[in-house]
């Protein structure tokens, strides 16, 4: 084998085994696509099968002396194997980056989408704030009115002959209060307890030795709680310490 062969193998070898790996990387991208790069990767195995032939060719001939028409053979198909391959790689890279715009517009849609989810969660919040601001009027205007309800209940009792007067307007309060605690009304829970300036008003002041100071002896009017917002503080009488009651 004369030198210039030698040289012509060896060139022949480091193009092959470039080329071979630069078609396993792109056989490798076209294995993810499924659809139209299927085509494209029998093609690409093609290319591999024929450099992997002429690779094998040139590893059991490396003592043997190839012939100037063996070598020109081998030198004409590297070459368009070589186009074949940079052609298929061009392909390969437009059909990727129609994917990437296609990957890019379905995030945008994915983006948009998200937008709108979060538009639709904040016209439901609006709209169930908005409902809740009409029914806390509507509350606001039930609560005198069982109040005073609640007033004449307690006058009737002083009557010994209004006990049905008095259980039918004590039922008609029970009602009452039933519907609005099924909207989310809750009386404030006042008496004995520790005075809170978020849920309790004062009305006055009282010396009391029997009561810790600033605590709740008495409820003057009732205060609710209408889905966790204080929609009216309960109106209290608070303990203190001294030796003459203090009217606020």
């Amino acid at each position: 084998m004369n030198n210039d062969s030698s040289e012509r193998i060896k060139d022949f070898k480091e193009v092959v085994a470039r080329l071979l790996d630069e078609a396993y990387v792109c056989s490798k991208e076209v294995d993810v696509e499924i659809g139209k790069l299927r085509g494209m990767k029998g093609e690409l195995s093609g290319i591999v099968k024929e450099l992997e032939r002429i690779k094998t060719t040139l590893e059991e001939k490396k003592r043997e002396e190839l012939s100037d028409e063996e070598l020109e053979e081998i030198g004409d198909t590297v070459n368009i194997l070589k186009e074949e391959l940079e052609a298929k790689k061009r392909e390969t890279e437009e059909i990727l980056k129609g994917k990437g715009e296609a990957e890019k517009y379905l995030t945008e849609l994915k983006y948009l989408k998200a937008e709108f989810e979060n538009y639709k969660r904040r016209a439901e919040k609006d709209k169930r704030e908005f409902a809740d601001y009409l029914l806390e009027g509507f509350i606001m205007d039930l609560l005198p009115i069982m109040d005073n309800l609640e007033v004449a209940i307690g006058h009737a009792k002083e009557n010994e002959y209004s006990e049905g007067l008095v259980k039918g307007v004590e039922m008609t309060v029970k009602q009452l209060k039933e519907l609005l605690e099924s909207e989310g009304l809750e009386e404030i829970k006042a008496e004995g307890e520790p005075f809170d300036p978020f849920r309790h008003e004062v009305v006055s002041q009282v010396v009391n030795e029997d009561y810790p100071e600033n605590t709740v002896i008495e409820v003057i009017r009732k205060g609710y709680v209408f889905r966790e917002k204080v929609m009216r503080p309960a109106g209290v009488k608070i303990a203190i310490k001294g030796n003459k009651d203090l009217i606020k």
